[in-house]
């Protein structure tokens, strides 16, 4: 069949002034390609099938075929989705069974029916990923220099940067320059740790998780469990700290006293690159205990 190009032009207006953008951060067109082609002039409706491929400045789109409305600048398609080059000034190749993308003021992709491949610094697999923000497609504004995104069921979610790698029922986080910045994950959290110095690799389960590039950290809350080379510890709340493979555990314990229950506030650090555990600590962390329990 011969190959049919259809010019999609896109007038960008800006309806809010928060979101006030450069015109440099949006293409004044996508071009979109196809074997086949059915437009309506009126109302704006398309639908391409075969070979289909959109590009929209840095970013390419290949799928077998698509639809939407050149007025809405809404596209979408159903199967096959191979996404390439840059959103947002971020590196993206991702693949998924299907993908909605909005091409307006505020532009959005929406990864549906499993999505796989690497975002930024970022290398994931899960079953929608949405990515979104204030500005262009060729990168944010300097507002707001970020690139918001949402992951549900995210069986990997790797920071390559850090060596960290999160499973999570749902993930909420800010892309900054390509790494990842900040990110808050719940329902369900396992994270794996791989630390730098070729130390042995920690574990942590919990109900949620607060991860910050800028503090260096994950905390992690709710029935905690941390493990590594044998160790186990518990806490309500660990914080992580990746770069030097090390973690504080702050929670509840709780003492028998006079036939009564209390409880007080214990805070422990391991570092977790030491394989041996020393013992003059052990004592010291015993006798500290031992005079919570007589207060």
């Amino acid at each position: 069949m011969r190959k049919i190009l259809f010019a999609l032009v896109i007038l960008f207006c800006i309806s809010n002034p928060v979101y006030a953008i450069d015109n440099n951060n949006m293409p004044d067109k996508a071009t979109l390609a196809a074997n086949r082609m059915r437009f309506d002039s009126k109302t704006g409706d398309f639908l391409a099938d075969g070979n289909v491929e959109i590009v929209a400045g840095d970013l390419k789109i290949i799928a077998p075929k698509g639809s939407g409305n050149v007025n809405k600048k809404l596209i979408n398609f159903d199967e096959g989705i191979n996404a390439s080059g840059k959103w947002q000034g971020n590196k993206l190749n991702l693949q998924s069974g299907k993908l909605n993308l909005n091409l307006s003021d505020i532009p959005a992709c929406k990864f549906l029916n499993g999505v796989k491949g690497a975002y930024g610094s970022m290398k994931l697999d899960a079953d929608r990923l949405t990515i979104t923000g204030a500005g262009g497609i060729a990168k944010p504004t300097k507002a707001d220099a970020q690139t918001k995104f949402w992951l549900v069921n995210a069986r990997n979610l790797q920071d390559t940067s850090r060596g960290i790698t999160f499973t999570a029922g749902s993930i909420e986080g800010i892309v900054r320059n390509g790494d990842l910045y900040s990110m808050t994950a719940k329902n369900g959290i396992y994270l794996r740790g791989k630390p730098k110095n070729n130390g042995v690799p920690v574990t942590l389960k919990g109900d949620n998780a607060l991860y910050s590039l800028q503090r260096g950290s994950v905390v992690v809350s709710g029935h905690v469990i941390a493990n590594q080379g044998g160790r186990t510890l518990k806490s309500d709340s660990i914080v992580y700290f990746p770069d030097q493979n090390r973690v504080e555990a702050l929670g509840k314990v709780t003492h028998k006293k006079d036939g009564t229950i209390s409880t007080s506030r214990a805070e422990i650090t391991i570092d977790l690159t030491k394989e041996n555990i020393n013992k003059d600590n052990i004592q010291k962390l015993k006798t500290k205990n031992n005079k919570n329990r007589k207060k």
